[in-house]
This record gives structure tokens, C-alpha cells and sequence, in this order.
């Protein structure tokens, strides 16, 4: 229970202090903006204040593999100076223009606004590396570079065998096409309306002949015979 209260505490003073030094930070870019686009001023805060929060809390839930977590440890630690670096330069511009510190000249302003136009780069880098170098990200990038390589090697080798398969091919589609054109042609010839139409006789066809039948001779008695001849 102890320890959860402390690391409550420890959070709540952290998000205290970073309300502050977010307010000393937006008030320094609202001085580098025209009074029409102050509204811009929150949107470099992602680079400074914001943007340690939110790296903080990729490296401890987000990150996957080494090298995400190297880009998001990185970019606290960056984010972690810039916040501080601007409250601080705020803190020194306001407390010079009430003349108990020395006012901060052009110059040195001029470097402020650079450091955090550096920083601004630095996140957007960042977070483009961030998305590279995610693994999933990276096995899809390898899947596809492999993929590529044998397309290239099935086209080369396509290329090797044109004339074989050029030679092996043409007769039969060649015979193909020329079935399917013939076939085609064939079918749209009609003929034509004074054509002369032939009609051939039909031949009637023979009857069966029937050959009279001889009458067989009377069988004649032997003695008969004797007497007759």
C-alpha cells in the first residue's frame, strides 16, 4: 500500500511540474507567433512537454524490440531538455524584461527558436523511425523484398526461354486461331434470295417380283410308268 501511495505521489508531482513547465513553454512560442495564430503555440508543446510524456509511455507499453525502444528512451531524454531548456528561457525572458536579470538579446533568442525547431525535427523523425522499425512492420518489408526478388528471377528466366517457347507455341495457336476465324467466317455466309433451288426427281422404288411357281410333277407308280411307255 505504501509504495502505491508513493508512486502516486511521485506521478502526481511530476504531472504538477510539467503543467508548469508547459505553461512557461507555451508562453515563449505564443512570443515567436502572430497574435492570429497563438492557437499553433499548443501544438509545439507535442514537442517538448507532450512529446516526453508520450515517448515515456511508448517505451514502457508500446515499444516492440531494440530498436524502438532505443528511439523512444532517445527522445525522452530529448523532449525531457527541450521542456526544460524553454521554461528556462522563458523564466529568463520574462524575469530580464523586469530588470532583475540580464534581458536575453536577439542573438540568443534567435538560437532558443533553432533549439526548438531541432527538437520539433527530432520528434518527427522520430516517430517516422519509430514506424520502420517496428518488427511487424519489418517482416512485411523482408516478406515482400523476397518476393520481389523471385518475380524478378521468374521474369528473367521467362525471357531466357522467349524463342523455345515461341517455337513450341505458334503452331498450335496459330491453328487455333485460324479454326476459331474459319468457324467464325463460316457461320455469317448466307445464301442468296434468287438462289435456284434444285429439286431432284425421287425414284419410286421397284416392287418385288414374284416368279410363278413350276407345279412338281405327280409322283408316278413304277408299273404305272411301265405301261404308259
Amino acid at each position: 500500500m505504501k509504495k502505491a501511495v508513493g508512486s502516486l505521489l511521485a506521478t502526481a508531482l511530476g504531472l504538477i511540474l510539467l503543467v508548469y513547465t508547459g505553461a512557461r513553454s507555451y508562453d515563449f512560442v505564443v512570443m515567436t507567433l502572430d497574435p492570429s495564430r497563438q492557437v499553433l503555440a499548443f501544438f509545439a508543446l507535442a514537442a517538448l512537454d507532450g512529446g516526453l510524456v508520450a515517448w515515456l509511455l511508448n517505451y514502457l507499453y508500446g515499444a516492440k524490440g531494440g530498436m524502438q525502444r532505443a528511439i523512444s528512451i532517445l527522445l525522452v531524454i530529448v523532449d525531457f531538455i527541450g521542456a526544460m531548456g524553454m521554461a528556462t528561457a522563458d523564466t529568463l525572458l520574462n524575469t530580464g524584461k523586469a530588470g532583475m536579470t540580464a534581458a536575453l538579446d536577439a542573438s540568443t533568442i534567435q538560437s532558443i527558436v533553432l533549439a526548438l525547431s531541432i527538437i520539433i525535427a527530432l520528434n518527427v523523425g522520430a516517430t517516422v523511425a519509430h514506424h520502420l522499425t517496428d518488427p511487424d512492420t519489418r517482416r512485411k518489408m523482408a516478406e515482400e523484398e523476397a518476393q520481389g526478388a523471385i518475380d524478378d528471377a521468374v521474369i528473367k528466366k521467362i525471357g531466357e526461354n522467349t524463342a523455345t517457347l515461341a517455337a513450341q507455341l505458334a503452331q498450335p495457336l496459330a491453328q487455333h486461331y485460324s479454326n476459331e476465324l474459319l468457324a467464325r467466317n463460316t457461320s455469317t455466309i448466307k445464301a442468296p434470295k434468287d438462289a435456284i433451288k434444285i429439286t431432284l426427281p425421287v425414284i419410286p422404288q421397284a416392287l418385288p417380283v414374284q416368279l410363278p411357281v413350276q407345279d412338281e410333277e405327280p409322283e408316278v407308280n413304277p408299273t404305272t410308268r411301265r405301261k404308259m411307255q
